[in-house]
Parts: structure tokens; C-alpha cells; sequence
């Protein structure tokens, strides 16, 4: 039996029960995931057939735990993901057993149904991506010889990603949001759509960063590594009234947490009665969409939204046929 409720953030919460003993529960932003999920579970599985696996006496080698903190340390240092990334990997080294010699497709495999019961198919597929990631990064590092600890993702099964999201939030939509926000979170949701920029690039902001008469900033340390970024008029008046409250030149132009930024966010959307689709991130998608339909080349548009690859730039860019009409003549 499924139970969903709203808890005080916002977030559906499913508990799955059976014959009033719980088995799991999961969080989700919206309604209809949870829904959707819950549905998954009264799916029955069936039986599985899985090959017996030779088990040593006594484990030994490397830690798969171990193996994920150094990649965290050699790769991700700096970045903005380190964070994220270390605890997802202690998340999944909890769900694993402890050495690499006991790690082999089938153990992945079992993980990988575990996981669809309790998260979306995307969720679990980044996981796994993630677990063959440090292992083709040991082999490249000379760590890890690939004919003893072969990868244990090869060959499993990948989750579907889930469909991606094309929403455009509207001019008028933004201005909804804003007047159910705090001074302080209306200027980083209009400063997103007028930038394109990530939450965590504008909360990283220092007044060093800045160089407002050219009308540009630098991202530091972002997702793509260094940036320059171009601002519109608006976003240049945004960061200059920004600038009063900052006490040094290290000090944050916005000094709150990026979960407060999405929490607010949340509850903004909820309050206005705007869809689930209007999320924080599709102000990105947005602004990258506005910039396409003024005509921008590819180049120009990359120079917005700070991508390096071109594939990236066409999944953010939203436009319709009449977008291009208007261009024609």
C-alpha cells in the first residue's frame, strides 16, 4: 500500500507499506512523480536469476571507497561538483560491498533494480555512470589493472534518462516569482534569467569578480571552468545594487546557500500556482532560448551559456518554426 504526503518543504513524500510492516520510502518534487513511482513498486518483479558468484574467504585489494575519494581528490578538486560528487559516492559505497574483488556485474546489477524501486530512472543511471567513471579514470591512472578488476558496468542495462525538460518560463512568469520571493532571492531568479548563469555560479559572486563598465563578470571554478560572462543592462543594474551590501572584495554578493535558493524557488512557484515544469534551472534554458531567437550564431550563444560543446548548446536551445520565420527575410 502506497501513502504519499506533502512535508514542510514542499516535497511528496511515497512510504511503501506491507500488511503494516513499511519496506521504503522516497521524496520527490512533484505530485505526479511521486505518483508514477509509487505505480513502479506495485509492478511485481518477478523471479531473477542470477549466476552464483565465487565469494573469497577473506577480502582483500583495493576499497571501492578509497578508489572514489582519490578520484574525487585528483579530478573534481576545485570544482563546484566536488562536494556533490563525494557524498553521492559515499552513498553509493554504502550500498556496495567494501572491496573491489567482491564488486562484479551482478552486485551492480542487483543495485541498479534496488535503486529504481526508491529514485527516477535518471537518478539511478547517473549512479552507475558515475561508478564506471572511477574505474575507466583508474585504468587511465595505472591504478587499476583492467583485466583484474574489470568493470562491473559493463554490459549492465542503462536506465532510460527521463525526458527532458523544454519549458520556457515566461517575462511575466518571472515577475510573478519575484514578487513572492525576498529582495535577496528575486535578484538571483531575475539575475538567472537575465544571465543564463548556474545557482551555484551566481552565489559564488564576489565583488572581484565584477567588472561592470564593460558589463561582463568572470566565473571562477564553475561547472566549464573559468568564464567570462556578458550582462544586460538590467543585470549590470541587478550586481551594482548587489555591490552595496558586500563589506570586502572577497566577500559573496549573495550569501545564501544554493538548497535556500531552491527551496525558495519552490515555494515561490507553489504560492503564484505556476506548473512543476518552472524550475529554477529553466531560467537557463530560457535565457539561452532568447538569445537563439535574436539571431545570435552558435559561437555567440556559447559565449551566454558558457558550454563547450555544441550538442550541449542544442538541448538548451528551445525554438519553433516561427522563431525561424522571422528570421528568414
Amino acid at each position: 500500500m502506497a501513502s504519499i504526503r506533502v512535508l514542510p518543504s514542499g516535497r511528496y513524500n511515497v512510504q511503501i507499506t506491507d500488511r503494516g510492516k513499511h519496506i521504503t520510502s522516497a521524496t520527490f518534487d512533484s505530485e505526479e512523480e511521486a505518483r508514477e513511482w509509487a505505480k513502479r513498486q506495485r509492478k511485481p518483479m518477478g523471479k531473477r536469476r542470477i549466476a552464483p558468484r565465487k565469494r573469497r574467504s577473506k577480502p582483500e585489494g583495493p576499497r571501492f571507497f578509497d578508489l572514489a575519494k582519490q578520484y574525487c581528490i585528483q579530478v573534481l578538486n576545485g570544482r563546484s561538483s566536488a562536494l556533490i560528487t563525494s557524498r553521492r559516492m559515499e552513498h553509493i559505497a554504502q550500498r556496495l560491498p567494501e572491496y573491489l574483488s567482491d564488486i562484479d556485474r551482478y552486485v551492480v546489477n542487483e543495485y541498479r533494480l534496488k535503486r529504481l524501486q526508491e529514485v527516477s530512472s535518471t537518478t539511478c543511471r547517473d549512479e552507475l555512470q558515475l561508478i564506471n567513471r572511477v574505474y575507466r579514470w583508474a585504468y587511465r591512472e595505472m591504478i587499476l589493472d583492467e583485466d583484474e578488476y574489470p568493470s562491473p558496468c559493463r554490459n549492465i542495462p542503462m536506465p532510460s534518462p527521463s525526458k527532458p525538460r523544454s519549458r520556457i518560463v515566461e517575462k511575466h512568469e518571472v515577475e510573478l516569482l519575484m514578487s513572492a520571493l525576498q529582495p535577496v532571492m528575486a535578484a538571483i531568479v531575475e539575475l538567472a534569467y537575465e544571465t543564463a548563469m548556474r545557482r551555484s555560479e551566481i552565489i559564488n559572486l564576489t565583488p572581484r569578480d565584477l567588472n561592470l563598465e564593460e558589463r561582463t563578470l568572470w566565473v571562477i571554478d564553475g561547472k566549464t571552468g573559468d568564464r567570462l560572462v556578458p550582462l544586460t543592462t538590467r543585470a549590470t543594474g541587478i550586481l551594482s545594487e548587489a555591490l552595496k551590501g558586500c563589506t570586502g572584495p572577497k566577500s559573496r554578493l549573495f550569501p545564501v546557500a544554493p538548497h535556500s535558493v531552491s527551496t525558495a524557488f519552490r515555494r515561490a512557484r507553489q504560492k503564484v500556482g505556476l506548473d512543476d515544469d518552472v524550475r529554477f534551472h529553466q531560467l537557463r534554458h530560457t535565457r539561452i532560448s532568447i538569445v537563439a531567437r535574436k539571431g545570435f550564431n552558435q559561437a555567440q550563444i556559447m559565449m551566454v551559456s558558457g558550454h563547450r560543446d555544441v550538442r550541449s548548446v542544442q538541448r538548451y536551445t528551445h525554438l519553433n518554426a516561427a522563431d525561424v520565420v522571422k528570421l528568414l527575410d
